[in-house]
């Protein structure tokens, strides 16, 4: 279980999150399964969320790894310039000389493919979150059919979409 606190206003709240299991089949996942419509009903809003709260982690990661690589190479600029100039006479390097020296330093280069890496990670999470939406108003469509009587005890107990379900009162009377 993860909890994160976060401030709006003057407000601070305390969320907590249950995390996927470490393995994840994500086909398997995004597929409806109609053997267990009810189930799958019930629990994909939290998947949803669950996906959402992914997501937000990795912007979060993407935004700051480009930030670091921004301060980064603002620094080594400054370094660069310095150093350029005292190699050319005191001479200023042009544009795409200091541009060059800066691609070329390799701490630029490890920070800019964790950039990329980063990017592409916060990317995957979007590409599945943005499919368990899709997933997820399809089954409320699908949901629109279903009559009372329809959902016994059993069929909403256990762990579905590796989401658990304990029921302690019946959901429809």
């Amino acid at each position: 279980m993860e909890i994160k606190i976060i401030q709006i206003g003057n407000k601070s709240f305390k969320l907590m999150f249950e995390d996927f299991d470490e393995e994840l089949d994500i086909d398997s996942l995004l597929k409806i399964d109609y053997s267990n419509l009810i189930g799958e009903i019930i629990t994909f809003p939290v998947i949803v969320n669950r996906f959402g709260i992914l997501l937000a982690e990795a912007e979060s990661q993407a935004a700051e790894a480009k930030l670091n690589l921004e301060v980064f190479e603002a620094k080594t600029k400054e370094r660069l310039r310095i150093e350029l100039a005292e190699r050319n006479g005191g001479k200023s390097p042009t544009v795409e000389a200091l541009n060059n020296a800066v691609v070329s330093n390799k701490a630029y280069q490890v920070m800019r493919k964790k950039l990329i890496e980063a990017q592409k990670t916060r990317d995957y999470i979007n590409s599945i979150f943005w499919a368990s939406k899709d997933k997820s108003e399809k089954l409320n469509k699908l949901s629109l059919t279903i009559q009372q009587g329809d959902i016994t005890d059993k069929m909403i107990e256990g762990k579905i979409n590796n989401v658990l379900i304990k029921q302690t009162k019946k959901l429809i009377d």
